[in-house]
C-alpha cells in the first residue's frame, strides 16, 4: 500500500510539472501577439493626397449639381415683391430651360448684358414673337393668346402704366414696336416701379440698358420657396 501510495504521490507531482501555470500560458501567447504583423502606418503625404482627391470629388459633385441640375439662390432686394421676398431662398432648376424653354410668365434666375455672371430674379413677360414698344413713358408687350372659348385673342398689356400721368404728351424715351426674336425674352420684376430690368432699353441714358435678353443668359427656372419653412410655397 505505501508503494501505491509513493506512485500516486508520484504520478500527481508528474501531472503538476506537466501543466502549465497560468503565467506559462500568459507567457505563451504574448510572443504570438508581439510578433502578428502590423498594419504600416499611411505617410502624411498619402493621407494629404487622399484628402485632396476626396475633395476635389466632392467640389466636382458640386459643380455638376450647380451647373447641370439645381441651385438654391438667396433673394436679395425687393424687385418682385410680393411674389418674392428679400432674403428669401429659392429652389431653381437648371435642365428646364434648355429641355422645355421659357413661357410667358415663368420666374426665372436670369443675368444681363455686360453684368458678368451676376443673377438677378425676374418675369419673363414677353417671348419670342411678342412685340413690345414705349408710349407715353408706359411699356406695353403685345401677344396672342388664347380665350375661355378657345378662340386666339390679342393682348395689349401695360406694364407700368403709372408712368402714363407723368409723360401724358409723350417722352423722348417712347420708341416704335420691336418684335422679339427665336431667341430673345423681356424679362421683368413684379415690383414694376422698383425693379431694374428689360424695361431700361432705347432711352436717353443707355448706361445700364437690359433690353431683350437671350436664353443663354437664363440660368433656370424658380420652382418655389424653400426657407424660411414657415413661407415654403409655390410663387405664381
Amino acid at each position: 500500500m505505501q508503494d501505491d501510495n509513493k506512485f500516486q504521490q508520484e504520478q500527481s507531482a508528474d501531472a503538476e510539472k506537466a501543466r502549465p501555470s497560468v503565467e506559462e500560458v500568459v507567457n505563451e501567447t504574448v510572443p504570438e501577439a508581439e510578433n502578428a504583423p502590423r498594419k504600416p502606418k499611411k505617410s502624411w503625404k498619402k493621407e494629404l493626397r487622399e484628402w485632396i482627391v476626396s475633395l476635389a470629388a466632392a467640389l466636382m459633385v458640386v459643380f455638376f449639381i450647380r451647373s447641370f441640375l439645381f441651385q438654391i439662390i438667396r433673394v436679395d432686394g425687393d424687385s418682385m415683391y410680393s411674389t418674392l421676398l428679400n432674403n428669401e431662398r429659392l429652389f431653381v432648376t437648371i435642365p428646364d430651360v434648355r429641355l422645355n424653354g421659357v413661357e410667358r410668365g415663368d420666374i426665372v434666375i436670369c443675368r444681363y448684358p455686360n453684368r458678368g455672371i451676376t443673377n438677378f430674379v425676374k418675369r419673363a413677360v414677353a417671348v419670342p414673337g411678342d412685340t413690345i414698344y414705349r408710349t407715353c413713358g408706359v411699356t406695353h408687350v403685345v401677344y396672342q393668346t388664347t380665350d375661355d372659348s378657345g378662340e386666339t385673342v390679342t393682348v395689349d398689356e401695360m406694364l407700368d402704366e403709372r408712368y402714363s400721368l407723368y409723360f401724358p404728351l409723350g417722352s423722348s424715351d417712347d420708341y416704335e414696336a420691336y418684335t422679339l426674336g427665336e431667341n430673345e425674352y423681356f424679362v421683368v420684376g413684379d415690383n414694376r416701379y422698383n425693379s431694374h430690368d428689360s424695361r431700361d432699353w432705347n432711352d436717353s441714358t443707355p448706361n445700364g440698358d437690359v433690353g431683350p435678353i437671350t436664353e443663354d443668359m437664363i440660368v433656370g427656372k424658380v420652382q418655389c420657396v424653400v426657407w424660411p419653412l414657415s413661407s415654403i410655397r409655390v410663387p405664381e
